[in-house]
């Protein structure tokens, strides 16, 4: 009796087991049948027309819950450091350090020194005006007051293209499109490197604006034609430098007690350095007889005076990624190809970034790029593809410095929200979405990793391509995965 009992019981809680097993599957079929019909909505009714790409990914599975055109190739824009920074932490990793350093040739007698004053450079996105300074001044503690012989850069550590392909003409004079040289310096801590700030205020009306560069105007020239005009007047000024020349042109009108603030490029990083370090020099009492500057290699013979170390990777990833900054992108890339391939090029970089992708199973020749920032309008990748990296990387040792890297929406925090600080302000969203944003003309992506309403994590990647200022749209689909998820 006692068996038949048991037998009974054994048999009811495989019945029940089944029939939960069999409702929760049928629950979540249709919970993906609905975010199908939700976001298909929104993508018909708000994308159409353009080249779309959405996956949605278990993040612990890695399971495909949903895809929309998941297999498309669509032009990833700064999604695609996303794939840089998990190559540069496993290449370089996150305790790497760009290295500065200032060299002395020659002897020195009565305070002249005989010879030449070197800086080499690796590529460090940190450095300042103010470590220029500080090399001023252990030049000083060396008896230096006057130097007779050459100031000397060498940005050797990198080859000599300054751009990457893909780099449109018109955008030469902005920020995000700034030259990369091994010895560049950045105007303050959010390290546009080869960029200087430009700032223009409405002084008397009819008059010139006045003009304020941080740091220095080094090489570079201004020619203001701009104008002081009445208060309400609008506000046309335009601050660009002149397609491969060192004249940046100030234009237009600015009504007075008005300013306009641009992060100007230089034309090559390397001179600029150089020529700041020469007034740099004058500001200490160090004379030079040179008013030339040069690009060397560092004799090995040359005496080491002193070294500036950046911050870790790890710590530089929080502007960098946060705000999207596609300079430092490009130094990664080129240190990474000196590093793995003894080459400072974006070849060979891009190189070291698809054999750190092949040795991760990421099936690597589906993806298409020129470049490790996503300027380049001929880069490629599917979602799915995102979305598996995003799922792979948290495997590794370094993925909580990832993570940490990536901006988190709704916080108004600049280091911590980042692209995202203004987007998914839904209590739904908010805080819970750590995502990498992208912006090129006509393109918007958003890949990362979201807490849904249940308290289930999930990966996504939103792609879109062909359609201008399709940002919000996103945000709106990534709401509907929080929701029905």
């Amino acid at each position: 009796m006692k068996k038949k009992w048991i037998t009974i019981v054994m048999t009811w809680v495989l019945v029940m087991g089944m029939f939960s097993f069999q409702n929760a599957a049928q629950a979540e079929g249709l919970v993906k049948e609905t975010l199908n019909d939700s976001i298909t909505r929104v993508v018909e009714e708000k994308l159409a027309g353009a080249n779309v790409s959405i996956t949605v990914r278990d993040r612990f599975s890695g399971e495909a819950i949903y895809d929309y055109n998941g297999l498309a190739p669509v032009k990833p824009a700064s999604n695609m450091k996303l794939l840089t920074t998990a190559a540069a932490l496993d290449i370089l990793g996150k305790d790497y350090r760009f290295n500065t350093s200032l060299y002395t040739s020659g002897k020195i007698s009565n305070g002249i020194l005989k010879g030449d004053v070197f800086i080499k450079g690796q590529g460090d996105p940190t450095l300042s005006i103010e470590d220029l300074q500080q090399f001023a001044e252990e030049l000083k503690a060396q008896g230096i007051h006057e130097i007779d012989g050459r100031i000397v850069g060498d940005d050797k550590w990198f080859d000599d293209d300054l751009l990457t392909p893909g780099i449109w003409v018109g955008d030469e004079s902005y920020y995000y499109a700034a030259p990369i040289s091994a010895l560049t310096t950045s105007p303050n801590t959010d390290y546009d490197s080869g960029t200087i700030i430009v700032e223009t205020v409405g002084t008397i009306v009819g008059d010139l604006p006045s003009i304020k560069v941080t740091p220095h105007i080094g090489d570079l020239q201004i020619v203001n034609e701009a104008q002081t005009v009445e208060e309400g007047k609008a506000n046309t000024i335009t601050i660009e430098r002149l397609h491969q020349t060192n004249k940046i042109v100030i234009s237009g009108n600015l009504p007075v007690d008005k300013t306009k603030r641009e992060w100007v490029t230089v034309k090559h990083p390397t001179t600029h350095t150089l020529t700041m370090f020469q007034t740099v020099l004058a500001e200490a009492g160090i004379e030079y007889s040179k008013e030339k500057v040069f690009q060397a290699a560092t004799p090995n013979s040359a005496k080491l005076v002193a070294m500036k170390q950046s911050m870790t990777l790890e710590q530089l990833l929080i502007p960098y990624m946060k705000l999207s900054n596609n300079g430092i992108a490009d130094i990664l890339v080129k240190t990474m190809g000196k590093v793995k391939n003894n080459h400072g090029s974006t070849k060979a970089g891009l190189q070291a970034i698809r054999e750190y992708g092949n040795s991760k199973d990421l099936n690597m020749k589906d993806w298409q790029f020129e470049d490790g920032s996503g300027m380049s309008h001929e880069n490629r990748v599917s979602s799915l593809l995102v979305s598996e990296l995003l799922y792979q990387v948290q495997g590794e040792d370094w993925f909580t410095t990832y993570f940490t890297s990536l901006p988190v929406a709704a916080n108004t925090d600049r280091m911590v929200g980042g692209t995202l600080r203004n987007r998914l302000k839904d209590p739904l969203t908010a805080g819970k979405v750590y995502a990498k944003t992208g912006s090129l003309t006509g393109v918007s992506t958003l890949s990362g990793y979201l807490e849904a309403g249940s308290g289930r994590s999930y990966i996504f990647s939103v792609l879109v391509q062909d359609k201008s200022g399709a940002s919000t749209t996103i945000d709106e689909i990534v709401k509907i995965i929080a929701e029905e998820l």
